[in-house]
Formats: structure tokens, C-alpha cells, sequence
């Protein structure tokens, strides 16, 4: 079984390899994202990089596999230091079941890449039963909290918290 590396993505060819990811796993459920919207998921990154967020690439043995962008956390009473929300996380559909997304979440976790946030939280749809049992699976527990897209999707929010 190849290795899964986990790296900053710091630089344009990085960011290049995460939007084809991205892209790859939105193809997964409709049609392939438009190249407008891939540059702005790659100006996202670039602006979200630059002010300190978390952005990780996963290689797959050679194979770019999957990435990652957490940001600081703000919640009803402002931002909390302690606690990072993860607002993307994608795979390359040909590697779900390999282990990567759960490589990227245990990565963050341990702080290895990132500011070592204690807690961690995420939305995610709940008809998504691949990312609920990713996050259960890395120790992520639903928190109740649900809220609808605009098109009337449910979403739901998951914390994670690190032992004490």
C-alpha cells in the first residue's frame, strides 16, 4: 500500500494539484466544475494561505490524492483561538476508502501543519454518509447544530476535541 504524505500547500504548483483534487471530487456528484470556479477555488486558497490559515495537500504515494483548508473558528461570540473549522475537505474519488482524508484530519489533529487547535469543526450535509463516517471515525461527534443551505439542504455541525 503506497505511503500518504501530508504537505503545506504553500506554493502555485500545490495549489494547482489541490483544485484539480477539488475538481475531481466535485465531478464525482454533477458535472465538472467550470475553470471560472476552479480559479476562485484557487485564489481562496492563495488568500486563505497567506493569512494564516491551514491548507494541506496529500500525496498518495506519487499521486496527488486529496487536500484540505482549515481556518480559526468564529462562532456567536467572535473568534476562538482554540478552535479551527475545516471549510474543505476532498478526495480524488478513485482513492476514496484509502485512508487519505483520514490521514489530512489525524495531520491537523496532531498539529502538524497548523497552530495545534484543540477543537476542530466542520458542516457537512447530512444526507453525506462518507464524510459523517470520516468524522466519527476521527473521533468528531455531531453537535446537534443544523442549519439549511440555500437550497434547502440540511447541514450539520461536527466538533472535535483533544483529549485532555
Amino acid at each position: 500500500m503506497p505511503r500518504t504524505l501530508i504537505t503545506p500547500i504553500a506554493d502555485e504548483e500545490t495549489r494547482r494539484l489541490a483544485v484539480e483534487v477539488w475538481a475531481a471530487a466535485r465531478s464525482a456528484s454533477g458535472p465538472r466544475p467550470q475553470p471560472a470556479r476552479a480559479q476562485r477555488v484557487a485564489e481562496k486558497m492563495a488568500t486563505r494561505t497567506a493569512g494564516g490559515d491551514v491548507a494541506l495537500l496529500a500525496h498518495y504515494g506519487e499521486r496527488p490524492a486529496g487536500m484540505l483548508v482549515a481556518e480559526p473558528f468564529v462562532g456567536d461570540d467572535g473568534p476562538d483561538d482554540s478552535c479551527g473549522h475545516l471549510s474543505m475537505v476532498f478526495v480524488d474519488p478513485a482513492l476514496w476508502g484509502c485512508g487519505v482524508a483520514g490521514a489530512l484530519l489525524r495531520s491537523l489533529q496532531r498539529g502538524d501543519h497548523g497552530p495545534g487547535w484543540t477543537r476542530l469543526s466542520v458542516w457537512t450535509r447530512e444526507t453525506n454518509r462518507r464524510a459523517r463516517r470520516l468524522y466519527a471515525a476521527r473521533g468528531f461527534t455531531d453537535t446537534g447544530e443544523r442549519a439549511a443551505l440555500h437550497e434547502g439542504e440540511v447541514i450539520c455541525r461536527w466538533e472535535w476535541r483533544a483529549e485532555e
